[in-house]
Protein backbone atom coordinates (compact mmCIF):
# COMPACT_ATOMS: atom_id res chain seq x y z
CA UNK A 1 0.00 0.00 0.00
CA UNK A 2 1.44 3.47 -0.76
CA UNK A 3 2.50 5.50 1.92
CA UNK A 4 -0.05 8.50 0.98
CA UNK A 5 -2.95 6.40 0.92
CA UNK A 6 -1.73 4.49 4.22
CA UNK A 7 -1.77 8.47 5.82
CA UNK A 8 -5.05 9.15 4.39
CA UNK A 9 -7.05 6.36 6.01
CA UNK A 10 -5.09 6.80 9.07
CA UNK A 11 -6.46 10.27 9.44
CA UNK A 12 -9.82 9.21 8.43
CA UNK A 13 -10.04 6.75 11.65
CA UNK A 14 -8.39 9.72 13.54
CA UNK A 15 -10.70 12.25 12.31
CA UNK A 16 -14.05 10.06 13.09
CA UNK A 17 -12.48 9.37 16.58
CA UNK A 18 -12.02 12.63 17.43
CA UNK A 19 -15.28 13.35 16.99
CA UNK A 20 -17.46 10.52 18.51
CA UNK A 21 -15.23 8.85 20.83
CA UNK A 22 -14.07 10.41 24.34
CA UNK A 23 -11.14 7.80 24.52
CA UNK A 24 -7.73 9.37 24.45
CA UNK A 25 -5.62 7.75 21.46
CA UNK A 26 -2.32 7.83 19.91
CA UNK A 27 -1.40 7.97 16.24
CA UNK A 28 1.59 5.53 16.60
CA UNK A 29 -1.40 2.97 18.29
CA UNK A 30 -3.82 3.80 15.30
CA UNK A 31 -1.15 2.73 12.90
CA UNK A 32 -0.09 0.35 14.56
CA UNK A 33 -2.90 -1.74 14.91
CA UNK A 34 -3.58 -0.46 11.18
CA UNK A 35 -0.86 -2.16 9.63
CA UNK A 36 -1.57 -5.64 11.45
CA UNK A 37 -4.72 -5.83 9.61
CA UNK A 38 -3.33 -4.86 6.92
CA UNK A 39 -0.42 -7.85 7.00
CA UNK A 40 -3.12 -10.20 7.65
CA UNK A 41 -4.92 -8.97 4.09
CA UNK A 42 -7.80 -7.62 5.70
CA UNK A 43 -9.51 -5.25 3.91
CA UNK A 44 -9.21 -1.50 4.28
CA UNK A 45 -13.28 -0.54 5.23
CA UNK A 46 -13.44 -3.34 7.43
CA UNK A 47 -10.17 -2.44 8.93
CA UNK A 48 -11.38 1.11 9.86
CA UNK A 49 -14.62 0.40 10.54
CA UNK A 50 -12.94 -2.13 13.14
CA UNK A 51 -10.54 0.17 14.50
CA UNK A 52 -13.08 3.18 14.95
CA UNK A 53 -15.78 1.08 16.87
CA UNK A 54 -12.69 -0.73 19.16
CA UNK A 55 -11.84 2.50 20.26
CA UNK A 56 -15.35 4.57 21.14
CA UNK A 57 -16.01 6.09 17.91
CA UNK A 58 -19.04 3.47 17.38
CA UNK A 59 -20.68 1.28 13.85
CA UNK A 60 -19.54 3.18 10.97
CA UNK A 61 -20.50 2.09 7.08
CA UNK A 62 -17.41 3.32 4.60
CA UNK A 63 -18.15 3.07 0.68
CA UNK A 64 -14.94 2.17 -1.04
CA UNK A 65 -12.31 4.89 -0.84
CA UNK A 66 -11.06 4.65 -4.53
CA UNK A 67 -14.60 4.27 -6.21
CA UNK A 68 -16.77 5.80 -3.99
CA UNK A 69 -19.44 7.72 -6.62
CA UNK A 70 -21.23 10.90 -5.63
CA UNK A 71 -24.49 9.95 -3.04
CA UNK A 72 -27.79 11.35 -3.34
CA UNK A 73 -28.79 13.71 -0.12
CA UNK A 74 -31.95 11.68 0.00
CA UNK A 75 -29.74 8.48 0.05
CA UNK A 76 -27.67 9.40 3.05
CA UNK A 77 -27.85 7.31 6.18
CA UNK A 78 -26.24 7.96 10.12
CA UNK A 79 -22.77 6.96 10.57
CA UNK A 80 -21.28 6.78 6.82
CA UNK A 81 -17.82 8.04 6.30
CA UNK A 82 -16.08 8.68 2.89
CA UNK A 83 -18.94 10.43 1.60
CA UNK A 84 -18.99 12.10 -1.67
CA UNK A 85 -21.61 14.40 -3.28
CA UNK A 86 -22.20 17.66 -5.29
CA UNK A 87 -24.35 20.27 -3.47
CA UNK A 88 -24.91 24.47 -3.37
CA UNK A 89 -24.73 26.13 0.05
CA UNK A 90 -28.26 27.29 0.73
CA UNK A 91 -26.83 28.43 4.27
CA UNK A 92 -24.04 28.93 6.45
CA UNK A 93 -23.19 30.61 9.49
CA UNK A 94 -20.38 30.48 12.12
CA UNK A 95 -20.75 29.23 15.36
CA UNK A 96 -18.27 29.82 18.81
CA UNK A 97 -18.36 26.44 21.19
CA UNK A 98 -16.37 25.09 24.02
CA UNK A 99 -15.06 20.97 22.80
CA UNK A 100 -13.42 19.83 25.61
CA UNK A 101 -12.18 23.29 27.49
CA UNK A 102 -10.99 24.92 24.54
CA UNK A 103 -13.03 27.36 22.43
CA UNK A 104 -13.12 26.41 18.81
CA UNK A 105 -14.92 28.34 15.72
CA UNK A 106 -16.99 26.07 13.64
CA UNK A 107 -19.08 26.98 10.29
CA UNK A 108 -22.99 25.13 10.64
CA UNK A 109 -25.26 25.18 6.94
CA UNK A 110 -27.53 23.29 5.16
CA UNK A 111 -26.64 21.73 2.19
CA UNK A 112 -28.70 20.86 -1.04
CA UNK A 113 -29.06 18.71 -4.47
CA UNK A 114 -31.89 17.45 -6.62
CA UNK A 115 -33.17 15.39 -4.07
CA UNK A 116 -33.38 17.04 -0.69
CA UNK A 117 -31.34 18.88 1.79
CA UNK A 118 -29.09 18.49 5.02
CA UNK A 119 -27.48 20.00 7.69
CA UNK A 120 -23.92 20.20 7.45
CA UNK A 121 -21.02 21.05 10.28
CA UNK A 122 -17.06 22.46 9.33
CA UNK A 123 -15.10 21.70 12.30
CA UNK A 124 -12.77 23.88 10.79
CA UNK A 125 -12.67 27.08 8.54
CA UNK A 126 -14.10 26.75 5.00
CA UNK A 127 -14.19 29.22 2.74
CA UNK A 128 -17.65 28.92 1.65
CA UNK A 129 -20.61 31.19 0.91
CA UNK A 130 -24.16 30.95 0.32
CA UNK A 131 -24.78 30.14 -3.06
CA UNK A 132 -21.85 28.03 -3.70
CA UNK A 133 -22.04 24.85 -5.46
CA UNK A 134 -19.34 22.29 -3.81
CA UNK A 135 -17.97 18.54 -4.62
CA UNK A 136 -17.17 17.26 -1.24
CA UNK A 137 -15.53 14.38 -0.66
CA UNK A 138 -14.48 12.37 2.26
CA UNK A 139 -17.67 13.90 4.36
CA UNK A 140 -19.01 11.94 7.03
CA UNK A 141 -22.43 11.75 8.78
CA UNK A 142 -24.19 10.75 12.18
CA UNK A 143 -27.28 10.88 13.57
CA UNK A 144 -28.14 14.11 15.75
CA UNK A 145 -31.74 14.50 16.95
CA UNK A 146 -33.20 11.54 15.32
CA UNK A 147 -31.72 13.14 11.49
CA UNK A 148 -29.09 12.47 9.88
CA UNK A 149 -26.25 15.15 9.50
CA UNK A 150 -23.34 16.23 7.41
CA UNK A 151 -20.24 16.79 8.97
CA UNK A 152 -16.82 18.11 7.60
CA UNK A 153 -13.97 17.04 9.83
CA UNK A 154 -9.86 17.58 9.04
CA UNK A 155 -10.24 15.00 5.94
CA UNK A 156 -12.54 16.64 3.57
CA UNK A 157 -12.28 18.25 0.44
CA UNK A 158 -14.37 20.80 -1.20
CA UNK A 159 -14.03 22.04 -4.53
CA UNK A 160 -16.25 24.95 -5.77
CA UNK A 161 -17.21 24.04 -9.37
CA UNK A 162 -20.00 24.93 -11.99
CA UNK A 163 -23.57 25.48 -11.17
CA UNK A 164 -24.86 23.96 -13.99
CA UNK A 165 -23.42 20.83 -12.71
CA UNK A 166 -26.54 20.11 -10.39
CA UNK A 167 -30.14 20.32 -12.51
CA UNK A 168 -32.13 23.62 -12.39
CA UNK A 169 -34.55 21.26 -10.17
CA UNK A 170 -32.16 21.61 -7.15
CA UNK A 171 -32.59 25.04 -7.03
CA UNK A 172 -36.36 25.51 -7.41
CA UNK A 173 -38.44 26.24 -3.71
CA UNK A 174 -40.58 23.64 -3.17
CA UNK A 175 -44.06 24.39 -2.02
CA UNK A 176 -44.62 23.19 1.74
CA UNK A 177 -47.51 23.26 4.01
CA UNK A 178 -46.69 24.49 8.04
CA UNK A 179 -46.93 21.14 9.28
CA UNK A 180 -44.80 19.91 7.01
CA UNK A 181 -42.03 21.86 8.06
CA UNK A 182 -38.57 20.09 9.10
CA UNK A 183 -35.33 20.76 9.85
CA UNK A 184 -32.59 21.00 7.14
CA UNK A 185 -35.60 21.91 4.39
CA UNK A 186 -33.84 24.35 2.19
CA UNK A 187 -35.52 26.76 -0.71
CA UNK A 188 -38.84 26.47 0.79
CA UNK A 189 -42.05 28.18 -0.59
CA UNK A 190 -44.71 28.72 2.26
CA UNK A 191 -47.69 30.57 2.50
CA UNK A 192 -49.08 31.74 5.81
CA UNK A 193 -50.12 33.83 8.08
CA UNK A 194 -48.20 35.72 10.30
CA UNK A 195 -49.20 35.56 13.59
CA UNK A 196 -47.10 37.11 16.43
CA UNK A 197 -44.09 39.60 15.75
CA UNK A 198 -41.42 40.76 17.65
CA UNK A 199 -38.23 42.68 16.52
CA UNK A 200 -34.98 42.75 18.47
CA UNK A 201 -31.49 44.19 17.57
CA UNK A 202 -28.58 41.91 16.94
CA UNK A 203 -24.64 42.71 16.49
CA UNK A 204 -23.35 40.40 13.12
CA UNK A 205 -19.83 41.23 11.62
CA UNK A 206 -19.00 44.15 14.45
CA UNK A 207 -22.52 46.06 12.89
CA UNK A 208 -26.48 46.11 14.53
CA UNK A 209 -28.59 44.84 13.13
CA UNK A 210 -32.66 44.65 13.14
CA UNK A 211 -34.10 40.56 13.03
CA UNK A 212 -37.55 39.90 13.34
CA UNK A 213 -39.03 36.67 14.51
CA UNK A 214 -42.61 35.10 15.41
CA UNK A 215 -44.96 32.71 14.58
CA UNK A 216 -46.69 31.79 11.26
CA UNK A 217 -49.68 29.75 10.84
CA UNK A 218 -52.12 27.81 8.11
CA UNK A 219 -54.56 25.30 8.14
CA UNK A 220 -51.94 22.80 8.79
CA UNK A 221 -50.35 24.03 12.03
CA UNK A 222 -48.17 26.78 13.50
CA UNK A 223 -44.41 27.06 13.17
CA UNK A 224 -41.59 30.32 14.62
CA UNK A 225 -39.48 32.00 11.76
CA UNK A 226 -36.66 34.58 12.08
CA UNK A 227 -36.67 37.54 9.32
CA UNK A 228 -33.11 38.58 8.73
CA UNK A 229 -34.29 41.42 6.66
CA UNK A 230 -37.11 43.94 7.44
CA UNK A 231 -39.69 42.81 4.86
CA UNK A 232 -42.15 45.07 6.17
CA UNK A 233 -43.64 42.21 7.98
CA UNK A 234 -47.28 42.78 10.00
CA UNK A 235 -49.37 40.93 12.56
CA UNK A 236 -52.54 39.15 10.72
CA UNK A 237 -50.92 40.00 7.18
CA UNK A 238 -50.27 36.67 5.30
CA UNK A 239 -47.26 36.38 3.00
CA UNK A 240 -45.96 34.29 0.77
CA UNK A 241 -42.40 33.58 1.32
CA UNK A 242 -40.11 32.33 -1.12
CA UNK A 243 -36.68 31.07 -0.75
CA UNK A 244 -36.39 30.17 3.12
CA UNK A 245 -35.07 27.62 4.46
CA UNK A 246 -35.70 25.39 7.96
CA UNK A 247 -33.88 24.99 11.32
CA UNK A 248 -35.38 23.66 14.77
CA UNK A 249 -34.99 23.66 18.29
CA UNK A 250 -35.62 20.66 20.19
CA UNK A 251 -37.85 19.80 16.96
CA UNK A 252 -39.74 22.69 17.32
CA UNK A 253 -39.49 24.04 12.94
CA UNK A 254 -38.28 27.59 12.63
CA UNK A 255 -38.46 29.45 9.24
CA UNK A 256 -35.57 31.13 8.38
CA UNK A 257 -35.42 33.81 5.58
CA UNK A 258 -33.35 36.81 4.36
CA UNK A 259 -32.48 39.23 1.54
CA UNK A 260 -32.03 36.79 -0.79
CA UNK A 261 -35.65 35.56 -0.40
CA UNK A 262 -38.81 36.86 -2.06
CA UNK A 263 -41.73 37.84 0.81
CA UNK A 264 -44.95 38.77 -1.36
CA UNK A 265 -47.88 40.13 0.63
CA UNK A 266 -51.19 38.30 0.14
CA UNK A 267 -54.64 39.51 0.62
CA UNK A 268 -56.02 38.53 4.37
CA UNK A 269 -59.13 35.99 3.51
CA UNK A 270 -56.15 33.70 1.76
CA UNK A 271 -56.10 32.31 5.00
CA UNK A 272 -58.84 32.79 7.73
CA UNK A 273 -59.22 33.40 11.40
CA UNK A 274 -61.22 30.05 11.54
CA UNK A 275 -57.90 27.94 9.96
CA UNK A 276 -56.00 28.72 12.39
CA UNK A 277 -57.06 26.37 15.72
CA UNK A 278 -54.88 23.96 17.28
CA UNK A 279 -54.05 21.30 15.09
CA UNK A 280 -55.29 17.76 16.25
CA UNK A 281 -52.40 15.30 15.87
CA UNK A 282 -52.09 11.46 16.05
CA UNK A 283 -49.14 10.86 18.65
CA UNK A 284 -47.28 8.69 16.11
CA UNK A 285 -46.70 11.92 13.66
CA UNK A 286 -46.16 13.71 16.86
CA UNK A 287 -43.08 11.75 17.48
CA UNK A 288 -41.72 12.02 14.05
CA UNK A 289 -41.91 15.72 14.02
CA UNK A 290 -40.33 15.51 17.45
CA UNK A 291 -41.75 18.89 18.08
CA UNK A 292 -44.67 21.29 16.92
CA UNK A 293 -46.35 24.36 18.78
CA UNK A 294 -49.59 24.58 19.97
CA UNK A 295 -51.16 21.26 18.93
CA UNK A 296 -53.70 19.01 20.70
CA UNK A 297 -53.27 15.54 21.05
CA UNK A 298 -55.64 12.68 23.12
CA UNK A 299 -54.73 9.76 24.68
CA UNK A 300 -54.96 7.09 27.54
CA UNK A 301 -53.21 7.59 30.59
CA UNK A 302 -50.31 5.05 30.53
CA UNK A 303 -48.16 5.94 33.61
CA UNK A 304 -47.82 8.57 36.40
CA UNK A 305 -43.98 9.11 36.54
CA UNK A 306 -41.57 9.68 39.52
CA UNK A 307 -41.32 13.42 40.59
CA UNK A 308 -45.52 14.14 40.45
CA UNK A 309 -47.24 15.35 43.73
CA UNK A 310 -46.31 18.06 45.19
CA UNK A 311 -42.64 19.76 45.37
CA UNK A 312 -40.48 22.85 46.44
CA UNK A 313 -38.44 24.72 43.46
CA UNK A 314 -35.42 26.77 43.51
CA UNK A 315 -36.54 30.55 44.38
CA UNK A 316 -33.28 30.83 42.00
CA UNK A 317 -33.45 28.66 38.89
CA UNK A 318 -37.06 27.09 39.72
CA UNK A 319 -35.04 23.76 39.88
CA UNK A 320 -36.69 21.15 42.17
CA UNK A 321 -34.88 20.52 45.22
CA UNK A 322 -33.94 17.50 46.72
CA UNK A 323 -33.79 17.29 50.35
CA UNK A 324 -34.28 21.25 50.64
CA UNK A 325 -30.75 21.72 48.22
CA UNK A 326 -30.93 22.85 44.86
CA UNK A 327 -28.16 21.40 42.39
CA UNK A 328 -26.81 24.48 42.17
CA UNK A 329 -27.54 26.86 44.54
CA UNK A 330 -27.25 24.61 47.41
CA UNK A 331 -29.47 24.56 50.56
CA UNK A 332 -32.24 27.64 49.64
CA UNK A 333 -35.68 27.99 50.92
CA UNK A 334 -38.23 26.14 48.33
CA UNK A 335 -40.98 27.31 46.83
CA UNK A 336 -44.06 25.25 46.83
CA UNK A 337 -45.28 23.73 43.70
CA UNK A 338 -47.59 21.02 42.24
CA UNK A 339 -47.19 19.06 39.02
CA UNK A 340 -48.32 15.97 37.09
CA UNK A 341 -45.77 13.86 34.94
CA UNK A 342 -47.74 11.31 32.87
CA UNK A 343 -46.83 9.33 29.71
CA UNK A 344 -50.18 9.69 26.99
CA UNK A 345 -50.78 6.79 24.82
CA UNK A 346 -52.76 6.73 21.70
CA UNK A 347 -52.54 3.32 20.20
CA UNK A 348 -49.94 4.84 17.69
CA UNK A 349 -47.54 5.78 19.92
CA UNK A 350 -46.43 7.60 22.97
CA UNK A 351 -45.15 11.01 24.21
CA UNK A 352 -44.41 12.11 28.07
CA UNK A 353 -46.02 15.43 29.33
CA UNK A 354 -45.97 17.63 32.20
CA UNK A 355 -49.02 19.40 33.46
CA UNK A 356 -48.41 22.67 35.46
CA UNK A 357 -49.78 23.78 39.17
CA UNK A 358 -52.51 24.98 37.42
CA UNK A 359 -53.84 22.30 35.17
CA UNK A 360 -52.93 19.96 38.29
CA UNK A 361 -55.59 21.21 40.34
CA UNK A 362 -57.48 21.14 37.84
CA UNK A 363 -57.40 17.77 36.32
CA UNK A 364 -57.55 16.21 40.10
CA UNK A 365 -59.77 18.87 41.90
CA UNK A 366 -57.14 19.28 44.70
CA UNK A 367 -55.46 22.76 45.33
CA UNK A 368 -52.11 23.41 46.22
CA UNK A 369 -52.67 24.76 49.87
CA UNK A 370 -54.89 21.28 50.38
CA UNK A 371 -52.07 19.13 48.78
CA UNK A 372 -49.40 20.84 51.18
CA UNK A 373 -51.48 19.00 54.05
CA UNK A 374 -51.02 15.04 52.74
CA UNK A 375 -48.40 12.86 52.31
CA UNK A 376 -47.13 12.82 48.89
CA UNK A 377 -47.54 9.39 48.63
CA UNK A 378 -51.06 9.76 49.60
CA UNK A 379 -51.42 12.21 47.03
CA UNK A 380 -49.25 10.32 44.10
CA UNK A 381 -52.19 7.34 44.58
CA UNK A 382 -54.99 10.03 44.20
CA UNK A 383 -53.33 11.12 41.10
CA UNK A 384 -53.12 7.54 39.99
CA UNK A 385 -56.97 6.30 41.04
CA UNK A 386 -58.12 9.97 38.63
CA UNK A 387 -55.95 9.69 35.63
CA UNK A 388 -54.53 6.43 35.23
CA UNK A 389 -56.12 4.17 32.64
CA UNK A 390 -58.26 7.63 31.69
CA UNK A 391 -58.43 9.41 28.52
CA UNK A 392 -56.91 12.98 28.30
CA UNK A 393 -57.25 16.08 25.78
CA UNK A 394 -54.37 17.82 26.21
CA UNK A 395 -52.87 20.83 24.41
CA UNK A 396 -49.69 22.54 24.03
CA UNK A 397 -46.08 22.79 22.60
CA UNK A 398 -44.22 19.72 21.88
CA UNK A 399 -40.38 19.64 22.32
CA UNK A 400 -38.24 16.51 21.05
CA UNK A 401 -34.58 15.56 22.41
CA UNK A 402 -32.49 12.17 22.65
CA UNK A 403 -35.11 11.25 25.38
CA UNK A 404 -38.16 11.21 23.07
CA UNK A 405 -40.91 13.65 22.96
CA UNK A 406 -42.61 16.10 25.48
CA UNK A 407 -45.57 17.63 25.59
CA UNK A 408 -45.81 21.19 27.69
CA UNK A 409 -49.16 20.94 28.31
CA UNK A 410 -51.02 24.30 28.43
CA UNK A 411 -54.37 23.02 29.08
CA UNK A 412 -55.69 19.99 29.96
CA UNK A 413 -59.39 17.88 30.15
CA UNK A 414 -60.14 14.82 31.25
CA UNK A 415 -62.51 12.66 28.73
CA UNK A 416 -65.54 11.14 29.36
CA UNK A 417 -65.32 7.57 28.07
CA UNK A 418 -69.17 6.06 27.13
CA UNK A 419 -68.34 2.57 27.59
CA UNK A 420 -71.51 1.34 26.09
CA UNK A 421 -71.43 3.46 22.92
CA UNK A 422 -67.31 2.45 22.20
CA UNK A 423 -68.54 -1.22 22.88
CA UNK A 424 -71.44 -0.88 20.28
CA UNK A 425 -69.04 1.14 18.02
CA UNK A 426 -66.48 -1.69 18.25
CA UNK A 427 -68.86 -4.44 17.48
CA UNK A 428 -69.94 -2.04 13.96
CA UNK A 429 -66.65 -2.24 12.90
CA UNK A 430 -65.55 -5.97 13.54
CA UNK A 431 -69.32 -6.93 11.80
CA UNK A 432 -68.25 -4.60 8.46
CA UNK A 433 -65.25 -6.91 8.54
CA UNK A 434 -66.63 -10.16 8.38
Amino acid sequence: MAKDEHESHIEDILNILSEKSDKKVSREEIEREFERFMEYGVPIDQAKQTLIKKFGGGSVVFTSTSTAERTLISDLKPNQASVKLLGHVIAINPKEITVRGENRKIFYGILGDESGTIPFTAWNKVELEKGDVVEVSNAYTREWSGAVQLNFGDRVRIEKTEKDKLPKSAFEPKEIKVNDLRSGLGRVDVTAKILELTEREVESDGEKKKVFSGVISDDTGKAQFTSWHDFNLKEGDVFRINGGYVKSWKGIPQLTFDSNATVKKLDKSKIGKEKLKSVRMPLHQLVEKRGAIDVEVEGTVIDIRQGSGFIMRCPECNRVLMNDECGVHGKVKGIPDLRIKLVLDDGTGAVGSVLNKDLSEKIIGIKLDESKKTKNEDLVDEINRKLFAHRLLLKGNALGDEFGTTLIAKDAELIEVDVKKESENLSSEIEGML
